[in-house]
């Protein structure tokens, strides 16, 4: 069989020759660049995610710092007081007893013996309008602020929470007949199930802060 190259031109040798040269340098070059530009795809999507991933994780860290754990605080502000009062109310009638069995009958200086009894009772009386409501009012002013950090299963007690502390206000500046107090409900136990809400969300992005 007689040789291909018999037939061609020496100016048709030397441009093969230069396509072949060319080859071995623009393949090579080719394959750089196109590792390069996977490369920066795969590059700019980890950017990416990663800067998800940290946006996500300074949600959870607002979510916690700012509105779960400064709710779940003055809940247990709240509650911490409430069990003292239960304390010494059981402690007041305790007390109350063992005097009245100590003093001779009839009890004769019954006014005089119970004179700090009546200003524990008139303090304790005070202290919810005085110290605790305002607790609440941070609670409802930190759930107003900061709604947007809340989950979904917490925005559904808003309404609840507020309703109970505007009722309690409006009985303290005497601005609710009796007779309308007759009708509606003024209890916690009906924000029982808030109160476990926000302490099992503050729980739950506290385990999965430090999981990331």
């Amino acid at each position: 069989m007689a040789d291909p190259s018999t037939h061609l031109s020496q100016q048709q040798i030397e441009l093969y020759k230069n396509l072949i040269d060319f080859g071995k340098i623009a393949v090579p070059s080719l394959i750089t660049l196109l590792a390069a530009v996977l490369g920066a795809r795969a590059g700019y999507r980890f950017a990416l995610r990663r800067f998800k991933f940290e946006k996500q994780l300074e949600f959870i860290n607002r979510q916690v710092t700012e509105f779960y754990s400064p709710l779940v605080g003055c809940r247990t502000r709240i509650r911490a007081s409430s069990e003292l009062r239960v304390e010494l109310s059981r402690g007041c009638n305790t007390a109350w007893r063992k005097i009245c069995d100590e003093q001779p009958q009839p009890f004769l200086e019954h006014e005089k013996h119970f004179e700090p009894f009546k200003k524990q009772i008139e303090d304790e009386n005070q202290r919810f309008p005085k110290y605790l409501l305002p607790l609440y009012d941070q609670m409802v002013d930190i759930f107003t602020k900061n709604f947007w950090l809340a989950e979904d299963s917490t925005k559904e007690f808003y309404k609840p929470f507020c309703r109970y502390v505007e009722l309690w206000h409006r009985f303290y500046d005497d601005a609710i007949p009796p007779r309308v107090l007759e009708e509606v409900t003024i209890d916690e136990k009906d924000l029982l199930p808030f109160y476990e809400n926000i302490e099992n969300n503050l729980s739950h992005l506290r385990k999965e802060l430090s999981q990331k």
